[in-house]
């Protein structure tokens, strides 16, 4: 099984923000993510299944 590899310039794009799951309806919780290790995680970000915490409240400033 190789190892998983995504380029150098996306891998620092999303290193930047913190990257969860929508919340889960049973525990009330979050799950961390990190997209730029694994390549599930990777897959659901490109998806747009996972949400960056870090854009959203940067957005909000700029906006507020």
């Amino acid at each position: 099984m190789s190892k998983f590899r995504i380029p150098r310039k996306i891998k620092k794009k999303i290193k930047k923000d913190m990257w969860l799951y929508p919340m889960d309806e049973v525990n009330k919780t979050y799950l961390y993510a990190k997209p730029y290790d694994n390549q599930i995680d990777y897959d659901a970000f490109k998806r747009g299944d996972l949400n960056g915490i870090l854009l959203e409240i940067r957005k909000n400033y700029k906006n507020g």
